[in-house]
């Protein structure tokens, strides 16, 4: 079982975030970061963190709108899109959700559309995005992980195996330039993590 002690700060401010919030859309926090930062494991470890103080979390992960190894930047265009509508409240009404395109990554082919659902399934509680790109839409909460770059490669690399090696460089410059092309949003997020 992981130790939450290191969250309970992260947790306790998404907890009162939640609580000054009226209606059922759910709070959204963005967890942002580059490659192999830990993105992933810290929004399961927070996820399970606000569950176990009884509220109803989901995940969304943005490598889910990834084209490809060159959409980054599209990908972003279309969080900002879902984003915009889960904090408007729309994504929240049946039947009203919006939609978005998947990508098998096994075939190089998109898939859907998909209805975005993760904001009904989260409503009353806490909505957490997490991926690159995420602090480029609509959030209530930012998050930033930071990780040093040869362990943030060794990591990817151990996770993703041999298919990611040819296209690190290629993502990495991908991030560099959404950190640079949203830095007001990059260096506004209200938390950054420093992963260990």
């Amino acid at each position: 079982m992981p130790d939450y002690r290191e969250l309970e700060p992260l947790c306790e401010l998404i907890e009162q975030a939640r609580s000054h919030q009226e209606g059922e859309r759910p709070l959204l926090v963005a967890v942002d970061g580059r490659s192999g930062s830990g993105k992933t494991t810290l929004a399961g470890d927070l996820a399970a963190c606000l569950r176990g103080r009884g509220m109803v979390t989901e995940v969304f992960h943005l490598e889910d709108l990834y084209q490809g190894w060159s959409g980054l930047a599209q990908a972003a265009l279309v969080w900002q899109r879902l984003a915009e509508a889960v904090v408007s409240g729309r994504a929240s009404s049946p039947g009203a959700a919006p939609r978005w395109f998947g990508w098998d990554w096994a075939s190089s082919q998109a898939t859907g559309p998909h209805p975005f659902t993760a904001a009904q399934q989260a409503a009353g509680g806490v909505l957490i995005a997490e991926g690159v790109g995420a602090l480029t839409g609509a959030h209530d909460v930012g998050v930033f992980v930071e990780l040093d770059t040869v362990r943030r490669r060794q990591r990817a690399l151990a996770r993703d195996g041999e298919t990611y090696r040819p296209y690190w460089d290629m993502w990495a410059e991908q991030e560099a330039d959404l950190l640079a092309a949203y830095a007001s949003a990059y260096e506004g997020a209200g938390v950054r993590y420093l992963q260990r």
